[in-house]
């Protein structure tokens, strides 16, 4: 029987999509899923030396700190140096205790289901251990025991659908238009903590109202329920927000008032 190359396969996509409008991401997704059963684990993942965690004797305003500094939502947590992970800390299981001092006993809220695999572990088998084990992240570790690095459910779906934007990432252009002292104008899409860090209020001022939602969009129908009109407007979280235009499908554009 004839077998078929990836590089096969690839030619057949580009030719497949040569026609179709968009077909620049179409044939990087469909490439992404051919190649999805042969990457590893290292090939993904975030190196040791670029890990943001906590040492797990630190204060809780240094826990504090480094959370706000690194902007990741989930931070590892080491015992003695970064060889011995022991948990891992959500973000919004701070949120309660944002008023703590520096003695508050942080350690209680560390969630200690972890996952560690090989370097040489492929990425599709890695997504149905932490899809089955409900995970966010896997410690990635060497043949000595040593930590490699971290691998994210985001990590892997890159692999697939290209570069995703962490809901904490400001590496990105945003759009936004800054109408007065007071009103801003976002695009729809726009993540929930870019717009905290344009309006220069806590990231952390709508966690508790914010369901699953990473963008505004997404934000306003978690609280209202219902697509909305155009001009309906909501009061979440000290901010008004007004619906400036939506489509059938998406709320394009929200003004937002502090």
């Amino acid at each position: 029987m004839q077998t078929t190359s990836r590089e096969d396969l690839d030619a057949a996509i580009d030719l497949a999509v040569s026609h179709e409008q968009e077909s620049g991401k179409q044939v990087d997704m469909l490439k992404g899923i051919i190649k999805f059963n042969d990457v590893t684990a290292k090939q993904v993942m975030t190196a040791r030396t670029e890990v943001y965690a906590v040492d797990k004797e630190e204060n809780y305003n240094d826990v504090i700190q480094v959370i706000r500094e690194s902007g990741f939502s989930r931070l590892p947590i080491f015992q003695n140096d970064l060889d011995h992970i022991c948990g891992i800390l959500y973000a919004k299981d701070l949120i309660g205790h944002l008023g703590e001092g520096a003695g508050f006993e942080w350690q209680q809220l560390i969630r200690t289901s972890l996952h560690f695999v090989p370097e040489s572990r492929k990425i599709n088998e890695l997504l149905n251990d932490l899809q089955e084990k409900h995970l966010h992240m896997a410690f990635v570790v060497d043949e000595y025991g040593g930590l490699s690095g971290l691998v994210t459910l985001e990590d892997i779906m890159e692999e697939i659908v290209g570069e995703i934007k962490d809901e904490f990432d400001d590496q990105h252009e945003l759009n936004f238009t800054k109408l007065d002292l007071h009103n801003y104008l976002f695009d729809g899409k726009t993540l929930i903590n870019d717009m905290c860090r344009v309006l220069g209020i806590d990231i952390y001022l709508f966690e508790d109202v914010r369901g699953n939602a990473d963008s505004i969009a997404g934000l306003l129908l978690e609280n209202l329920g219902e697509m909305p009109k155009k001009d309906q407007e909501i009061q979440i979280g000290g901010c008004l927000f007004k619906v400036v235009a939506v489509s059938k499908k998406r709320i394009e554009q929200i003004k937002v008032t502090i």
